[in-house]
């Protein structure tokens, strides 16, 4: 591991003193895993807002919206009745 030296304001310091008691864990270990869960959180946020952009894109892109529209209407198509009932099995 690589060892860090960081400054916290007071209040900060003493809710993770008292936190990682009542966990009974060290102030180290509740820092990494504050850490850790802040990191995974922001990069969900960012992979969500890219994906809100790229749907965004797609609808201004008439092509795409063709293509999804034909999608979609081939999802609604009823499906031949299959005489051999395989998934009755």
């Amino acid at each position: 591991m690589i060892a860090l030296s960081i400054q916290l304001p007071e209040h900060l310091a003493e809710a993770s003193r008292r936190l990682a008691r009542k966990l009974g864990i060290s102030r180290s270990e509740l820092i990494r895993r504050s850490l850790a869960h802040e990191i995974e959180s922001v990069e969900a946020e960012l992979e969500r807002t890219a994906m809100a952009e790229g749907l965004r894109a797609l609808g201004r892109n008439a092509t795409a919206i063709e293509e999804l529209e034909t999608l979609d209407n081939g999802l609604v198509e009823t499906l031949p009745e299959d005489k051999d009932a395989w998934w009755n099995g």
